[in-house]
């Protein structure tokens, strides 16, 4: 009865999911980071609300109608994006652009070539040092501390997705090199060690480019998930996760294997601080913080409230830069009740909607070099709603106003000449 329930739950945000896609696939693409999260931690919570050993808490799930409670969330995200969306379209309608040119050369070879240095620097870098793929020592998380040049960081980033999207907007009028970039994307990521988020960031990225390049408007169909590059992708991707859990198991004290092992990262543990914060501050009725400045590291308050082992490790951990996954919407449970969070939820949710709204803006104007900035705003804007660390917001909120700034800058002076 538990699991037929949540799986009633986890097929209604599955229909809801399918229908934004049918109605308004770039809206979808655009929020794929929040509502993939979503969709995974549907399911997740199946397995945790069966009974399952959450090693990360260092206890076993039961059944509290977690799923029913991230429904509410995840209706109240779409519906914020949607909203939003429509008034920032408006609003920005009549927004007047700004393309770069630089002795000559024009935007589309300006995007060319800083995507150029920026795989250049990649792979220098990558091949100056230990490459994670080969080694036991050097993993994703530590690559570029350990990196020759670890100052490149700043430019190339952990996954590059920003390179991936900006090969798209290529894609049309260089699609030889854009195909060449393609590539190297994926080399690069097999060879860094990423697995299925760094894939599936630039898999996105990608998509959003060529979505909104198109001069034809690409409709859904269902039949895209039987198409057989997808399926291969998908194959490839969950080889190379099996391979790496093969060299290293992740979850051998538990006495898995490592095929097993895959399939209790994928579903064991996505959504299992939701349930902790679920349990505690809904069904358990623990009372909540009112602390809003949680959300600026809001995922080390939720580790710290389920981290099963001694402090000190967990300051290593923290330290270290490693986290446990999707703090949000959690972190709302433990500040606000149930009805106030949702309502939070919709709020909040209305700058990830600015930035959605003005990069698509800039790539349907051609505008490509601002478009690559607001895409890597985007991004950062995205994992600060999932792992609900809201002090990544710096950058983006700064940036924003920034171009706000100089825009107004820009139609003061021309109002000044007019008069």
């Amino acid at each position: 009865m538990i699991i037929a329930f949540n799986i009633v739950i986890a097929l209604i945000a599955i229909i809801i999911t399918l229908y934004l896609l049918e109605k308004d696939l770039g809206l979808f693409l655009l929020s794929s980071m929040i509502i993939i999260q979503y969709v995974w931690m549907f399911l997740s919570l199946i397995v945790i609300e069966s009974g399952a050993h959450i090693v990360e808490q260092g206890r076993n799930g039961y059944f509290i109608y977690s799923s029913l409670i991230l429904l509410l969330f995840y209706i109240s995200t779409i519906l914020s994006l949607v909203f939003f969306k429509n008034v920032f379209s408006r609003t920005f309608k009549n927004l007047s652009v700004t393309k770069f040119k630089f002795f000559g050369v024009k935007e589309n070879k300006l995007t060319l070539m800083l995507l150029g240095f920026v795989f250049a620097a990649a792979f220098v870098n990558l091949f100056s040092s230990e490459i994670p793929l080969f080694s036991e020592e050097i993993t994703k998380f530590n690559f570029w501390e350990n990196s020759k040049y670890p100052f490149l960081k700043s430019v190339v980033g952990n996954v590059m997705a920003f390179v991936a999207f900006g090969t798209a907007l290529l894609y049309r009028n260089n699609k030889k090199t854009a195909i060449l970039f393609g590539i190297f994307y994926v080399i690069y990521l097999i060879l860094v060690g990423q697995k299925f988020t760094g894939f599936f960031i630039g898999i996105i990225g990608f998509l959003i480019g060529l979505y909104y390049t198109s001069k034809n408007k690409i409709r859904f169909k269902l039949k895209w998930f039987f198409n057989k590059y997808f399926l291969i992708f998908i194959g490839s991707t969950f080889c190379l996760v099996l391979y790496m859990y093969t060299i290293n198991p992740p979850f051998k004290n538990l006495g898995l294997t490592p095929l097993e092992s895959v399939f209790y990262r994928a579903f064991g543990l996505q959504a299992h601080v939701f349930w902790g914060t679920t349990e505690q501050y809904v069904y358990l009725d623990k009372p909540n913080t009112w602390n809003v400045s949680e959300l600026w590291k809001g995922m080390h308050h939720l580790m710290l409230e389920f981290w099963p082992w001694r402090y000190e490790d967990f300051i290593s951990v923290t330290s270290r830069g490693v986290s446990w996954t999707n703090a949000y919407p959690s972190i709302l449970l433990r500040m606000f009740p149930l009805v106030i969070a949702l309502i939070a939820n919709f709020i909040l949710l209305s700058f990830l909607s600015l930035i959605q709204s003005l990069l698509s803006f800039f790539i349907k104007r051609k505008s490509f070099l601002i478009s690559i900035v607001f895409f890597q705003l985007l991004i950062w804007t995205s994992y600060s709603f999932t792992m609900a660390y809201f002090n990544k917001l710096i950058i983006p909120v700064f940036f924003t106003a920034l171009f706000f700034l100089y825009k107004y800058l820009i139609y003061y002076q021309k109002k000044t000449r007019n008069e």
